[in-house]
């Protein structure tokens, strides 16, 4: 039995998805990324904005018009908006996120099948490894406490277990994610933290780079990214969830940092980490957000060390505490993000310009008969000459030209000639 899937939202998003693919492919089912092939799809949902709502609401719909096979429609959406989907779209299955947490399980049940073959699809190069959940802080524009409960880590064995099994099958580049990454392990008992976690990854065999989502400010300190450096495979890229330069706004946000915090962490990374690629989330149109402090956001970044930025206009979720009141005129909104996310491009821009001629670390992530694609240890991708046999394994690349702000090309370093493709 086939199915395929889809996935909106972040990478803890992504991280479900791909453990449910493995585990599906485990039980006997057969992945495919073509829905015409499939027998059921699995939708993954996001709500952390309105305008991610609506581009669900249009996935569903559009599935519902073009295929007919049953969906089983997960995650947030589901949660926030189970009634209205259901309303809309009769004869589809809906799991909240509780309800979603044995996916695997669920398939089972409701599209049983006798099968003794074990698939693998290779649907990612890199493994998203999901061992956090939930959230206990409030942020004044934030909705997903509500929809995925209180911060709950996932026991420190089985995320290696996982992590284990997924080098068997040869993935090399792995990505912890989480809700709230940053408190993994509070919770546990005994205590255990994101830093035991990363050392705990970095001692088996066949893991290569780690990568780290979104890290909360709050709980950054010089001995934790100290350690990150002592692994030696934790790539120089890292994002925080800054959300303003403004300290007024992040009052306003509750989001418990200031700006210096910032600064003193930005100064961390880049000393322990010259070479890293530094990002961070803004969100731009606060409610009473004035001008003034849309310029302090921008003359922080500008004075910083960030290579990039995700911005978000802000969207007001129902049931928060800032959807109260009133954010700024939309166009002044649109304007501000216009802004930022032009910064964003010439920051982009400029880092990859000042990494043309190095030699940097990759992991091959695509092959083509016309060319292949890498992804280095600092997260640039780059556009290879065509080789064969390479996929999910290390190279070294060094930067020939800059294509824009998100694609640069290279040539490889000590390849054999034989495995490059004519």
């Amino acid at each position: 039995m086939k199915f395929c899937v889809e996935c909106f939202g972040c990478r803890a998003n992504q991280a479900e998805v791909q453990e449910w693919i493995l585990d599906l492919e485990k039980a006997g089912y057969a992945y495919t990324h073509h829905q015409a092939e499939a027998d059921f799809g699995i939708l993954n949902t996001c709500s952390v904005t309105a305008k991610a709502e609506r581009d669900v609401f249009r996935a569903v719909n559009r599935a519902f018009r073009r295929t007919h096979i049953p969906w089983i429609i997960a995650g947030c959406s589901a949660t926030h908006e189970g009634d209205n989907l259901k309303r809309l779209f009769p004869g589809y299955i809906f799991l909240d996120n509780k309800e979603k947490a044995d996916m695997a399980a669920e398939v089972r049940r409701r599209f049983p099948q006798e099968s003794n073959l074990i698939f693998h699809s290779a649907f990612r190069s890199r493994l998203f490894l999901k061992i956090h959940d939930g959230c206990n802080f409030r942020c004044a524009y934030c909705i997903v406490p509500t929809l995925r409960g209180p911060s709950r880590s996932r026991p420190l064995e089985s995320v290696l277990r996982r992590a284990r099994y997924a080098a068997s099958l040869g993935y090399r580049e792995f990505v912890l994610t989480g809700i709230n990454l940053s408190s993994y392990g509070f919770d546990l008992f005994p205590r255990h933290s994101l830093l035991e976690a990363v050392q705990g990854l970095a001692e088996i065999s066949g893991v290569e780079f780690i990568r780290l989502s979104s890290l909360d400010p709050r709980y950054l300190r010089y001995d934790f990214i100290q350690g990150l450096k002592a692994t030696g495979k934790v790539c120089p890229s890292f994002h925080f969830s800054f959300q303003s330069g403004s300290n007024s706004v992040l009052k306003r946000m509750k989001r418990g940092s200031k700006v210096t915090d910032y600064r003193r962490i930005l100064d961390m990374f880049d000393r322990l980490f010259p070479d890293a690629n530094l990002g961070a989330d803004f969100i731009t149109g606060f409610p009473e957000e004035t001008e003034k402090e849309h310029r302090e956001t921008v003359d922080f970044i500008s004075n910083s060390s960030l290579n990039y930025l995700h911005v978000f206009p802000y969207s007001p979720r129902p049931g928060t505490a800032a959807a109260r009141q009133d954010p700024p005129p939309s166009h002044v909104v649109r304007s501000r993000a216009g802004e930022l996310k032009q910064i964003n491009r010439n920051l982009r821009f400029a880092f990859r310009e000042s990494r043309l001629g190095r030699v940097l670390d990759a992991v091959m992530i695509e092959e083509t008969p016309n060319f292949s694609m890498a992804v280095t240890d600092n997260y640039l991708s780059v556009r290879m000459p065509p080789t064969r046999g390479f996929k999910q394994k290390r190279i070294s690349l060094r930067l020939t030209r800059v294509v824009n702000d998100n694609l640069c090309e290279g040539e490889y370093v000590d390849l054999p000639k034989a495995r490059i493709q004519p």
